[in-house]
């Protein structure tokens, strides 16, 4: 069985964790098995948790959540295993990966690749780009997304927006662009976010 795969990144702090938590609690009707960096930073309410073994969380909503502690490449292998329990595989990015390498590497799979989607800081994202140190890893992240999530629009004054999109619109002139406060999206606009003519483009 082949599962559609989406990747989701972006820097520290554009709200990636929140999507995920998003993601896995919401009442959606698709079963996805989410691959994250940290169990510690999800805060997935007790009460929604049907078992817990290890590196892998169930919840009653028939969604999981797999640590890739011991590598992205095994927990897709222990998913695979159960492939027919899912509909979907998310793999979170780290803050400073790039979410196209993460999709690339997944491709070994030869899982069909969804959509990447990048969050951003709709009030950072032009400090973020401007910096010396991250600006590089922000820009390629943004450069690589077939949709990005402008995240926490309640912090961004009009003009400030104003410079973030047209930062988007320089650097990703092919994405997407969802404008959100707290990650609050309907789930379905994340899945098919890959257009049809890019299926077969690397990201």
């Amino acid at each position: 069985m082949s599962l559609p795969l989406t990747v989701i990144g972006g820097y520290l702090g554009a709200g990636k964790t929140t999507l995920l938590n998003r993601m896995l609690t919401g009442d959606h009707g698709r079963r996805i098995a989410v691959i994250v960096n940290d169990f510690g930073a999800l805060n997935v309410d007790a009460s929604l948790i049907a078992d817990h073994r290890g590196d892998t969380i169930a919840l009653s909503n028939g969604c999981i959540c797999c640590s890739a502690s011991d590598g992205t490449a095994e927990a897709i292998a222990r998913i695979l295993k159960r492939g027919a329990e899912f509909d979907h595989i998310v793999i979170e990015a780290s803050g400073v990966a790039e979410p196209g390498k993460v999709a690339r590497n997944a491709s070994a799979f030869r899982l069909p690749l969804d959509g990447v989607i990048v969050l951003a800081d709709a009030e950072q994202l032009p400090d973020q780009t401007a910096n010396r140190y991250t600006g590089r890893s922000v820009i390629v992240q943004l450069r690589q997304a077939d949709v990005v999530v402008l995240n926490k629009l309640d912090l961004a004054t009009p003009e400030r927006l104003a410079e973030t999109r047209a930062l988007i619109a320089r650097h990703a002139p092919e994405a997407s662009i969802l404008l959100t406060e707290h990650a609050r999206l309907p789930m379905a606009v994340l899945f098919g976010a890959r257009p049809a003519e890019r299926a077969s483009e690397d990201p």
